[in-house]
């Protein structure tokens, strides 16, 4: 396993979360869903899949390979480039999510809060604006583009291994930076 995959695992078995704190206890899910669908990724093969043009056909009959074999074997295939390719989608879309609760969270701002609005008042309240470039600039854009790009442009994930990785570590970062800061309540 990568070696900042093990840190980040690391660093989240020291977290002390409040245990009368639920709220606390998701984020540390979504979190350790992320970091988990990195690991799966990489053990996967992901980043290492092969960037020429074609790859989309070669996963095409995998995925027909797999439908095959689901049928006929009654179990889910383990090992892949299909999966290595779903499970860094995953990950993206959970480093977004776990990103944007984190945010939520510390503003203390509900679901209707516009996402600029959430940023904004989490840095008023302190919340360290370093930790949120990466993840604005690069895997909140990723989990847009998962979600709403062109399908003829589906081989571009939109963020590299490298920079998801630095998303997971500034997301590890972000939930210590929570738990060894005022409540939400207290802050306001």
């Amino acid at each position: 396993m990568n070696d900042r995959i093990k840190r980040a695992l690391s660093q989240m078995k020291d977290l002390r979360l409040d245990r009368s704190n639920a709220r606390q206890s998701s984020l540390y899910n979504f979190a350790l869903g992320a970091i988990y669908s990195l690991a799966r990724a990489e053990q996967l093969g992901y980043p290492g899949e092969s960037q020429e043009s074609g790859r989309v056909w070669r996963r095409l009959e995998e995925a027909k390979e797999m439908v095959l074999r689901m049928l006929v074997d009654d179990r889910v295939p383990q090992q892949g480039e299909w999966l290595a390719g779903f499970y860094f989608n995953d990950a993206i879309l959970r480093l977004d999510l776990a990103f944007e609760q984190v945010l939520r969270y510390v503003g203390n701002l509900g679901p209707r809060a516009a996402i600029r609005d959430v940023r904004e008042e989490a840095t008023r309240k302190s919340f360290p604006p370093e930790l949120l470039m990466i993840w604005a600039e690069r895997a909140r854009s990723a989990d847009n583009m998962l979600k709403h790009r062109n399908l003829e442009l589906l081989e571009d994930p939109g963020i590299s291994f490298s920079d998801a990785l630095v998303v997971m570590e500034n997301l590890i970062c972000a939930l210590a930076w929570l738990i060894h800061n005022p409540s939400p309540e207290e802050i306001a």
